[in-house]
């Protein structure tokens, strides 16, 4: 399998800002691209995480906005300069040019005071999202996946008995939509059926099986051609970190890159660059005693690479009203 080093894209420039940043996603503000990302937690103890950015033409321009609570996902709006976020167990948006943040949207039917909301992936078209929760404790399945829909501002249960929902990506499948989920300790990334109108995800097996890999599966992107990059978190040691392209229609990987000096590797996003289409990866600090930290010096940067890959897929925005 061929194998790509990633080189350090953005180093954390406080420690405490590489402890879980996860989400990465291409979008505008003010008329301008930018790249932006979630700091699901700000340290080890930190009830609050934050936003992060920086700007695809003019890389000295960056920004960190803190969030009210833990921030567990950011997707793009459409026009612009605003964000839905998921924060804790509620639905928010942020105004990207301000700072500024909206009323809640919605609130999750769950009162469980481990849960917080994790990975999401818009439904194409812009007027529904997939997203799924995780326990903190990495424990009890008491997460879930869920749908969000826009027109009627409701959320409803799509899945039960999650530990830590992550990666999703969704595909046009014969007049209907393919949801591709990890639920992070199964080590699988399983295949749905999704009826956005009837409200349901029905199981149609298991698309990719990642129990020989080495780490946890985590996050995915979709690459637009039938295979998707996984992201894989390693809570021991290692050398380097690994993200591994599956072509979901036989299971089998295809390609890798690796990060090294960070064995956590969180999220993937493709981004077009000057030399092509290149792969964007988050990693983490989490759970890294002293030591182990000292050992993984690229540990919570962020990582580019470039791919071979010929395009990839434009970016889904949540077409909210206003």
């Amino acid at each position: 399998m061929p194998t790509t080093a990633a080189r350090v894209f953005q180093a954390p420039p406080r420690e405490e800002y590489g402890y879980l940043p996860e989400g990465p996603r291409r979008l505008l503000i003010s008329g301008r691209p930018w790249l932006v990302w979630v700091n699901i937690q700000d340290g080890p103890n930190a009830t609050t995480g934050s936003v992060h950015g920086r700007s695809l033409g003019r890389p000295d321009l960056t920004f960190a906005l803190p969030c009210p609570a833990r921030p567990g996902f950011l997707l793009p709006v459409a026009g612009g300069d605003r964000a839905l976020v998921g924060l804790d167990q509620e639905l928010r948006v942020l105004d990207l040019s301000t700072g500024r943040w909206g009323e809640p949207l919605v609130r999750l039917p769950d009162a469980h005071p481990r849960t917080i909301i994790n990975d999401a992936e818009v439904v194409p078209g812009g007027r529904a999202v997939v997203f799924g929760t995780k326990d903190t404790r990495f424990q009890d399945p008491v997460a879930a996946l869920y749908l969000y829909t826009v027109d009627d501002n409701r959320v409803s249960v799509l899945a039960e008995r999650q530990l830590c929902s992550n990666g999703k990506v969704i595909r046009r499948d014969n007049g209907s939509w393919l949801l591709f989920d990890i639920d992070t300790p199964t080590r699988r990334v399983v295949r749905y059926r999704l009826d956005v109108v009837a409200r349901t995800a029905t199981p149609e097996g298991v698309a990719v099986d990642t129990s020989a890999q080495t780490g946890l599966p985590d996050g995915m992107c979709d690459c637009g051609d039938g295979s998707v990059i996984v992201a894989f978190y390693n809570p021991g040691y290692a050398e380097a970190g690994r993200a591994v392209r599956f072509d979901l229609a036989t299971g089998q990987p295809l390609d890798e890159w690796t990060t090294p000096g960070s064995p956590r590797v969180t999220c993937p996003l493709l981004v077009e660059g000057e030399g092509g289409v290149e792969l964007l990866l988050t990693t983490a600090t989490e759970g890294m005693p002293p030591d182990l930290r000292v050992r993984c010096p690229n540990a919570g940067s962020l990582f580019l690479a470039p791919t071979g890959l010929a395009t990839c897929p434009e970016p889904e925005a949540v077409r909210l009203p206003g």
